[in-house]
């Protein structure tokens, strides 16, 4: 393991920063449980064989488009209950959303999380046969969201119509030199190959790349801004459509808020996203 930087723990290792965070954790779990309480959800289906290789269904009907968010918690922590609250104002706007649960490291590396949501995704595909997916994510969650998508353009094609990350992990290795990595057990190699950044950079010049929203707090660290700026730069620079929007007075952890709020600039735009005849993008 690298000697910890202490300008990269403090940019990117958000605990001791952050100490408010167990009380929005709690907040937002109790907004969850609520939601989940009053039915219309199908909870802890199972998408593989490991124990946690479950997920939650807010359906809204059949062939639904798909809103499919992946939690955070820099792959070591956290699961969907924390981010269930955020599915009520989308699955009433038509669009199911979908909310997988994965292995935690360091019983597994970011590689095997990485197939679990692959499976998830091809589990949401074969189950509902949706007519599109927004693939989404917090934090750790926004970086296997953004592989998700990077696997489509380099396959050609595929289901996902768009991909939103929410204060994104897109280069891993700044994390190499933080506390972090004490869990995450990255090589130099390890974190390369699982850096969305990296791997954008890498595509053929033809890859058909999806739209982009990234999303970031005006209160969260210079290096998440900078995470999801390049994210944002870079795609553009390939040819794919993408923004970025900063929401003014919110943290890493209350960024998720936003999402949960109808009217609200990120629902709206993720709205536009899922289904784009509810009206044009203009992104």
């Amino acid at each position: 393991m690298e000697p910890i930087d202490d300008a990269m723990e403090a940019e990117f290792a958000l605990r001791r920063r952050h100490p408010e965070r167990e009380q929005i954790y709690a907040d937002h779990l109790r907004r969850g449980a609520l939601l989940r309480a009053r039915g219309g959800c199908r909870l802890d289906l199972r998408y593989g064989d490991e124990p946690r290789c479950r997920l939650d269904l807010f359906a809204a009907g059949d062939h639904a488009p798909v809103l499919f968010f992946i939690h955070g918690g820099y792959w070591r922590a956290l699961d969907k209950a924390y981010v269930s609250f955020i599915a009520e104002p989308y699955q009433r706007a038509g669009i199911s959303v979908v909310m997988p649960s994965y292995e935690l490291v360091p019983d597994v590396a970011i590689a095997d999380i990485m197939a679990q949501i692959r499976n998830a995704l091809a589990w949401t595909m074969a189950e509902l046969q949706p007519a599109g997916v927004v693939v989404a994510g917090h934090s750790a969650g926004g970086q296997l969201a953004a592989m998700l998508a990077l696997d489509q353009a380099e396959n050609g094609c595929g289901p996902i119509k768009a991909l939103v990350g929410v204060s994104g992990v897109f280069d891993l290795r700044p994390l190499l030199r933080t506390s972090i990595n004490r869990d995450l057990g990255l090589s130099l190699q390890d974190a390369e190959a699982a850096s969305p950044q990296l791997r954008l950079a890498a595509l053929p010049v033809n890859a058909a790349l999806v739209p982009l929203l990234g999303v970031v707090g005006g209160e969260e660290t210079s290096g998440f801004k900078r995470w999801t700026s390049d994210f944002v730069t870079t795609w553009k620079s390939r040819g794919g459509k993408a923004c970025a929007i900063e929401i003014a007075g919110r943290t890493h952890f209350t960024i998720l808020d936003v999402l949960a709020e109808p009217d609200s600039e990120i629902w709206i735009s993720i709205c536009r996203l899922a289904k784009p005849g509810t009206g044009s993008d203009n992104r």
